[in-house]
């Protein structure tokens, strides 16, 4: 017997369906998954579009914050350079207003000693004018005393007169520093003049004006008076041969007259002994009661006139406040101190002396006598 087929019509048809339902849904899904794919790609296009227009904008964005950064750094260079500049324009203010303020005091005060200076020359020239006027009563009084006077004097000009000169009492001893260093005010030109001939040791200038100053001091004396003149180096020597210990009559021309030619005689030449010439004065009876010393400067020689080579300045004042111990008490030493150089501390030694003493120390100006 023939057998049946298992497919039935109805079973061919379901298969179909289920065939065609099967590829439609595959081809749905196909078509589906196309489309898909086509929106992702045009998504993922247009992300990376974004993405590019995104990285392009952060470079344009770095380079702006790079180019703001620079000039950040800049603006605060420039400020901080700006600073500077006014701290230093600030401190440039502050010294030129100090410096002004210092001027403005400076002004005032030149102006004020210009004010001051003002009073003290009127002051001055008003002193001047009395001087002067003093100085003409002088000159008168002078001379009218030169009639009067034993001895005469010439001198320069009206430089005849010599104030602050302390004179007083009935007997003077004058003492007429006659030593090597009379001949000049340079230690040089001394030396020099030490090897020349005694007549041109007489005629230099400086010992020329010493006994000028001798002979104007000897003609000043009034009659009545007593007096005694002693020149001294080493060792002191009376002007007047064979009066040693003696005083002599001021009214007796031809005793003033030996004195000015013994002191003419002298050529200097040796050092200086002070307390020898201080020394005469304890010798006289009665003593002086006033003496004139015509010097320059500290002695370099003690009483036994042995020194040699340099003396200095200690040694120079030593030798001074020794010879003040010979010195009698109470007798007023006047002392005319004529320059040399290289003895600063004699000045102040004699003007000491003469404030001890109450008598006077007198430079006398280079005009004098």
């Amino acid at each position: 017997m023939k057998r049946k087929s298992g497919l039935t019509p109805f079973g061919l048809s379901f298969l179909d369906v289920m065939c065609c339902g099967f590829g439609a849904v595959v081809l749905l899904v196909m078509i589906l998954n196309g489309q898909i794919l086509e929106r992702r790609d045009a998504r993922g296009a247009d992300l990376r579009e974004a993405l590019d227009r995104a990285t392009a904008l952060e470079g344009f964005a770095r380079d702006d914050f790079a180019a703001s950064r620079r000039a950040v750094d800049a603006t605060q260079l420039a400020e901080a350079e700006l600073q500077q500049k006014i701290a230093a324009l600030q401190a440039e203010i502050a010294r030129e207003t100090a410096q002004g303020a210092q001027a403005a005091a400076r002004a005032r005060a030149l102006e004020k000693a210009a004010a001051e200076l003002a009073d003290r020359n009127r002051a001055l020239a008003e002193r001047a004018a009395e001087r002067a006027a003093e100085r003409a009563a002088e000159r008168d009084a002078a001379a009218a005393e030169a009639g009067r006077r034993t001895v005469g004097f010439t001198g320069d000009g009206q430089r005849q007169y010599l104030t602050g000169l302390k004179l007083g009492g009935a007997r003077t001893l004058i003492l007429l520093d006659a030593s090597a260093s009379m001949l000049d005010e340079t230690v040089v030109n001394i030396v020099r003049r030490k090897l020349m001939p005694p007549e041109a040791r007489r005629q230099a200038p400086k010992w020329t004006r010493a006994v000028r100053s001798f002979h104007w001091l000897v003609a000043n004396l009034k009659p009545g008076q007593q007096f005694q003149a002693y020149a001294f180096d080493t060792a002191a020597t009376p002007l007047v041969a064979g009066t040693d210990g003696d005083w002599l009559d001021a009214g007796d021309a031809a005793r003033l007259s030996a004195a000015i030619d013994g002191a003419r005689a002298i050529a200097p030449l040796n050092g200086t002994s002070l307390v020898n010439a201080f020394a005469v004065a304890a010798r006289l009876s009665p003593r002086p009661d006033s003496i004139l010393l015509i010097t320059d400067g500290l002695p370099t020689q003690g009483m036994a006139g042995t020194a040699t080579g340099i003396v200095s300045a200690d040694e120079r004042l030593a030798l001074f406040e020794a010879a003040l111990k010979t010195l009698p008490p109470g007798i007023p030493v006047n002392t005319l101190l004529l320059p040399i150089e290289g003895d600063p501390a004699a000045a102040e030694a004699f003007w000491r002396l003469a404030i001890n003493s109450r008598g006077s120390f007198i430079p006398p100006s280079r005009d004098w006598p």
